[in-house]
């Protein structure tokens, strides 16, 4: 890196004293604080619900900085000059990493509820026996999904044929005994947890120690880092996704989930960076450091990560279902036919709302320059990506039932991150000022 690149002389953007923002964060405190009261009451009347509602609750926040960690690694690697100045932002909203070490404690405490594959003993019923049904059976809800035709048969051949479904079963989850235990699976979830916080911790610092000292050594370092970033945090996500959110049926498998989980992070950091930066901006802590030629960059972000968010739904869903093979039509059945068919709306507004919708919206290069139209298209896909995680996690549980104890858990869990977002935005700049590139994204103009 060329040491000729100086840093602009720029003002310190802060929150003052005087500003609307000073102790914005004991608003999200405060409304956290009741989400968690609400969280306790639901784990008290229904553990069962409130596991499902937290994992929910638990991962629409931490996809946020997630999606932000990975934004400051490819603008890191690919030398962007443009982004500096709405880099900080997304890296406060990274920050926070660590607090997800403790807000991660109920799912650890209510495991057993979500992933019945932990405690079942597998072993397969005899065939005459029609007296008991495997944990794992009762928790895919065998009877509420059996066809008429099958009811219609005398009771003791439709027991043998649920035993040998069962069975069927049960030979899944044993073969994959090695990866899914209790230890190794609570071992992975440290290690993701580490290693995200840990990435997040050193980028912030790198960055906010070059505020003071305008090293230009920080940026050089970042640069460097970077490919073995992205690996780590792409390998440790798709991971994650498997964990925690694919193995909840711990029959099915999908080798493109990795992915479509990381699209909804990163669709979901670019629409909560425009919607964030809109507001400082509007407050005037931004001064003219992000202009319309920013956003216009950023609503292009949001439509690229829209279409390849389409696309990678897409090719799982049609993969799923020209192979026709039942252990994986079973995903898509539960959010469609099966629990009475009370997804399928849901089902139905991920195609509109989340694509064909926004897509068409958000196309036009003027809706990119016009703010306004903007935050309206970068607010809905938030809204989605709280919908889609829902509908995730949600089928396992039953049919479409809401429950305060969902908006609980969402308000608890999110209102203590933002917390911790806005809290540390005091701090700190909202602006990298001591960025070598910092004067050519001052100057950034759309070609």
């Amino acid at each position: 890196m060329s040491t000729s690149i100086k840093p602009a002389a720029a003002r310190d953007y802060r929150i003052t004293a005087k500003s609307s923002w000073n102790g914005a964060w004991k608003y999200p405190a405060g409304v956290g604080a009741l989400g968690l009261g609400i969280a306790a009451y639901g784990y008290k009347m229904d553990p069962d619900r409130f596991a499902f509602s937290y994992l929910f609750a638990f991962f629409v926040a931490i996809s946020l900085p997630l999606g932000c960690l990975f934004f400051v690694l490819v603008q890191y690697i690919t030398k962007s000059s443009w982004s500096v100045t709405v880099r900080r932002v997304a890296e406060l909203l990274m920050r926070p990493m660590p607090i997800f070490a403790v807000l991660v404690i109920p799912l650890v405490l209510t495991i057993g509820h979500l992933f019945p594959w932990l405690g079942a003993k597998h072993a397969a019923p005899p065939e005459n026996d029609t007296s008991s049904e495997s944990p794992i059976a009762e928790a895919r809800g065998l009877e509420s999904r059996e066809p008429a035709a099958l009811r219609d048969l005398p009771v003791a051949s439709t027991k043998r044929m649920e035993h040998a479904e069962e069975r069927a079963e049960e030979n899944i989850i044993n073969h994959k005994r090695s990866y899914l235990n209790r230890q190794f699976f609570l071992v992975r979830l440290i290690a993701y947890l580490l290693i995200w916080t840990w990435l997040a911790q050193k980028y912030f610092r790198w960055s906010t120690d070059q505020d003071k000292t305008k090293a230009l050594e920080n940026t050089a370092a970042g640069q460097r880092f970077a490919p073995a970033g992205i690996l780590l945090f792409g390998f440790s996500l798709t991971y994650f996704a498997f964990d925690w959110l694919l193995s909840i049926d711990g029959t099915w498998y999908s080798t493109i989930f990795g992915v479509q989980i990381f699209a909804q992070c990163a669709l979901f950091q670019i629409a909560s960076l425009i919607l964030l930066t809109l507001a400082l901006r509007r407050s005037g802590l931004l001064g003219n450091a992000v202009t319309v030629e920013h956003y216009h960059d950023l609503g292009k972000f949001l439509f690229g990560w829209i279409v390849f968010w389409s696309y990678i739904s897409f090719a799982q869903f049609f993969l799923t279902w020209y192979s026709n093979i039942p252990d994986e039509v079973a995903w898509f059945h539960k959010r469609w036919h099966d629990n009475g068919g009370t997804w399928k709306n849901f089902s139905i507004a991920l195609v509109l709302m989340h694509f064909f919708v926004p897509f068409w919206f958000l196309m036009s290069r003027n809706i990119k320059r016009k703010l306004p139209l903007l935050a309206i298209g970068a607010g809905c896909m938030v809204f989605m990506h709280v919908i889609e995680v829902y509908w995730i996690i949600m089928p396992n549980l039953g049919p479409f039932e809401p429950s305060i104890v969902d908006l609980g858990c969402l308000l608890g869990v999110f209102g203590v991150y933002l917390a911790a977002v806005l809290r540390g935005m005091e701090d700190y700049s909202l602006v990298p000022i001591g960025d070598p590139r910092l004067g050519r994204a001052l100057d950034f103009e759309n070609a």
